[in-house]
């Protein structure tokens, strides 16, 4: 065996192994979700250069406007996360495809 065989079929292992490791990326959205759930309620808390945003605008208020603007967010950072994973898988695809290619 040639230098290059060695180098492919170690490339090919490592890429094999982050391919089989990327779908349990998916589910490290749950860290997201928890801080959604949890940020409308504690938001309001935040000091701002004005003041704590439960001052000016009360408890119920900052609450829901927190609550409106994660409910828009999340769902778009999960988007945006699945189609980074999506995207990395299907790059790991393509390069252990041209190995494969190479090698005939």
């Amino acid at each position: 065996m040639n230098e290059f065989d060695i180098n492919s079929g170690n490339k090919e292992k490592e890429l094999e192994d982050q391919l089989k490791k990327l779908p349990k990326e998916k589910w490290k959205i749950w860290r997201l979700i928890a801080v959604g759930i949890i940020t409308p309620f504690v938001g309001p808390y935040i000091p701002l250069r004005k003041g704590m945003l439960i001052d000016r605008m009360g408890y119920r208020d900052s609450v829901l406007m927190f609550f409106l603007i994660l409910l828009i967010a999340i769902p778009m950072a999960c988007y945006m996360h699945f189609q980074k994973i999506n995207n990395q898988i299907f790059d790991i695809e393509c390069e252990l495809e041209n190995l494969k290619q190479q090698k005939k």
